[in-house]
Formats: C-alpha cells, structure tokens, sequence
C-alpha cells in the first residue's frame, strides 16, 4: 500500500491506497493507524456499508460477475490464501479504529446518490458494451503480473466506457467533498481504492485552496 501524506488548511491527510482483498494490507492498516493517530479514519465504502462491514457474520458475499473475475485474477498472482471478503484494509480499519475509539465513516456515495448517477450516466449501450467486456474477461482474465497491474487494468478497461468513467468521477468528487466537510480534524487518515487515488488527490489539491 502507497501512502501520500498532504497538508490542507489546518488538516494533515494521509492517503493509503488499497488494492481491495489483500489479506497482506491489513497489517499495513494497522500499523498507519498506530503511527499516524488519526482523529478520523475515511474509506472509499458509502455509508450504509461500513455496519455492514463491521456486523459481517462470516456468510457467503453475493459476488458479481466482476467480483469473480477479479478475485480469480488476484488468486493467480496471491494464493487463495492472499486475498479475502470483506476487504482486509477495510475491516482491519474498522476493527482497529473502533477499539481506538477513532470515528470511522464511508465517504462514498450513498446508495440513493449512486443509483441516480448511475442511471444518468450509464446507457443501455454501455451496459452491452461492458457486458460484452465481462465475457471477454471471464474467457482471457485480467492480464496483470502484480495485483496493483490487475485492478488497474480492469478498470482502465471499464474506463474505456464513458459512462463508467463519468460514474467514478462523480465518486471522487463526492469523496473529496466528504473529506473537506471533516476539515475540523487534525489527522484524517483515508483508505481509498488504488485506481482513484490520484484522481482524488487532484480534486482535493484543486478545491482546497
């Protein structure tokens, strides 16, 4: 996991980026939370998920077909013992903040500000074409010799749509907002998912001034 530390206004943040599944990160997740001492830990989660994930009784996830694909991608380059549901970096986060007695809240979008933005920016074209993409994933893989190689290039290729990329845009400025009305803390430390990270880091640098 890659940290970026920045300073905006009163608020100093650090940014991990996880490559979401690693059984690896959870230790790195840990150890930033004990070094850092973060007022506040963020993660790339909506809202609704964070109980979710702290409440998860261990029962099977209701993966879709992009969950399967990257999770078979991921077993070839870990192990079926490197990668895990819920996302270690994720629920280590929260385990770790709550025994701390840190806040830990999700500043993606809700389920009501995704939903909206998906039916405004995905067509049922784009639907067939990643459909289409699904397929030829599911029969060739992600190609990628590091996990960090394999989500990236899974998401550049849904990327490709503009609809989907429209959708991710629309989650990083919504992250980034978050982020800014929590501009009274100290520390902030985040968690957000690798391929949004610099996007994220840009916005930030670009609305806080």
């Amino acid at each position: 996991m890659n940290s970026h530390e920045f300073v905006f206004g009163d608020t100093q943040i650090c940014i991990l980026s996880t490559v979401k599944g690693l059984v690896s990160e959870a230790k790195t997740v840990e150890s930033t939370i004990e070094s850092f001492e973060p007022d506040l830990v963020v993660l790339s989660l909506g809202p609704e998920e964070i109980d979710g994930t702290r409440k998860w009784d261990g029962q099977p996830y209701d993966m879709s077909g992009w969950d399967e694909i990257y999770g078979l991608s991921l077993r070839k380059v870990v192990g079926d013992d490197g990668i895990k549901l819920p996302p270690p970096s994720f629920s280590k986060a929260i385990e770790i903040s709550d025994l701390r007695g840190i806040d830990v809240i999700g500043i993606d979008m809700d389920e009501e500000s995704f939903t909206k933005s998906y039916t405004s920016n995905v067509s049922t074209w784009q639907l067939y074409k990643r459909g289409r993409l699904e397929k030829y994933m599911v029969k060739n893989g992600i190609k990628g010799e590091t996990p960090e190689e394999i989500v990236n290039n899974m998401e550049s290729s849904i990327r490709e749509i503009q609809g989907f990329a429209k959708l991710e845009e629309d989650r990083v400025q919504a992250m980034a907002k978050n982020i800014k009305l929590n501009s009274d803390k100290d520390k902030i430390l985040a968690i957000i998912e690798l391929p949004n990270v610099s996007s994220l880091i840009k916005v930030l640098k670009e609305s806080w001034k």
